[in-house]
């Protein structure tokens, strides 16, 4: 294996476990939802979060046969997607849980 590529790799690996992580946080989020009475959020948490996964198990991986052409931009944003879901999931939660006491 070429020591210059293995950075490569392990950074596109590591833009796909963010996500990854991100999208199972708001799963997580959606089924807290669901247990504390709260349905309509539970359902629209739940919707987002499946999105998310769905977005992060997405991201390709960058090639070794094109580690020089890489363009990091499309990995940053799609994790961008992910977390901002997550970050929907989670706050949607908080104010909701918080107004209903």
């Amino acid at each position: 294996m070429d020591a210059q590529r293995a950075p490569v790799d392990r950074t596109s690996l590591s833009w796909q476990r963010t996500a990854a992580h991100s999208a199972l946080v708001a799963l997580v989020a959606a089924a807290t939802a669901l247990q504390l009475g709260e349905p309509l959020v539970g359902i629209v948490a739940a919707s987002l979060a499946m999105v998310a996964l769905v977005v992060g198990a997405t991201t390709p991986r960058v090639r070794r046969s094109t580690a020089d052409r890489r363009d990091p931009w499309p990995l940053m944003l799609r994790t961008l997607a992910v977390l901002l879901a997550s970050s929907v999931v989670a706050l949607t939660l908080v104010v909701t849980v918080a107004l209903d006491r």
